[in-house]
């Protein structure tokens, strides 16, 4: 198990304190307190009763994928942890604890997540031809990067035209501090969604989009993918990211995708 006794940078110890204070709630038989407010400020439903996401893997990877939030699900909603200790080791390790301790874990997410990881280098992935590593590679694919979601709270569906700038902030600078506590190579925002929702908080002129065919069996892609680089300002520093519009498109060939996006990101 991993210990948390040790001491964090700021941005990371931010993270923690948040959870473990909505974790606090559930343990003294309350609903998470804050998951409700927000619910009152947006009209939207997030799950106020099952233990939040913030966060799954390597506080100090050198990857960041930053989601919307997680969906609702019967895995998230049966969660439980006997104190926070284990809660902070089955989010680091979220990968070991699902895809090696349970052999009937699966989840095509989290195989369609390596397969835009792997041309960033950042995780040695073992290859793919050989079916025994089925297993090992998503698991390392969530335990080897740093994920974090903007929203901690899981729904059933998000509206997200619903959320205001003011909503909003408080999430979006615990993620910037997270991001900023160790030093990343890439970070990205996964989905078309955080064009509108991260819009003013980009450094002014730091934008650039990209439109895109990819290769499939039949040729190149009729239709057109998306990504862009930004900046985003954090007292002093600057932040590099990329948002990957096109991540969550159906059909979509994700090892070309992983391979542009890759290609195109600003270091």
């Amino acid at each position: 198990m991993v210990a948390i006794t040790q001491t964090w940078p700021p941005g990371i110890q931010r993270l923690l304190d948040e959870a473990r204070a909505d974790a606090d709630d559930l343990w003294a038989g309350r609903t998470m307190r804050r998951a409700e407010e927000l619910s009152s400020q947006t009209g939207l439903e997030f799950a106020s009763h099952s233990f939040p996401m913030y966060f799954t893997g390597d506080f100090e990877s050198k990857m960041v994928l930053v989601h919307l939030n997680a969906k609702l699900s019967e895995q998230l909603t049966a969660a439980t942890y006997l104190d926070f200790e284990e809660y902070v080791d089955k989010h680091r390790r979220f990968g070991f604890h699902h895809w090696q301790q349970d052999r009937n874990f699966h989840a095509p997410f989290d195989q369609k997540q390596v397969r835009f990881l792997r041309p960033f280098g950042t995780i040695d992935f073992l290859p793919d031809s050989d079916p025994a590593h089925s297993r090992t590679n998503p698991a390392r694919g969530l335990d080897r990067k740093f994920q974090l979601e903007l929203i901690p709270y899981a729904s059933p569906t998000f509206e997200h035209r619903k959320f205001t700038s003011e909503v909003l902030a408080p999430h979006f600078q615990r993620v910037l501090n997270a991001i900023t506590a160790y030093p990343r190579t890439y970070v990205i925002f996964c989905g078309s969604v955080f064009d509108r929702l991260l819009a003013e908080y980009q450094v002014k002129g730091s934008r650039e989009d990209f439109h895109f065919g990819l290769p499939t069996t039949k040729g190149m892609s009729a239709g057109k993918y998306r990504f862009s680089n930004v900046t985003f300002r954090l007292g002093d520093s600057l932040i590099q990211a990329g948002i990957a519009q096109s991540f969550a498109k159906q059909g979509i060939p994700m090892d070309a995708y992983g391979a542009k996006c890759h290609e195109l990101y600003r270091i």
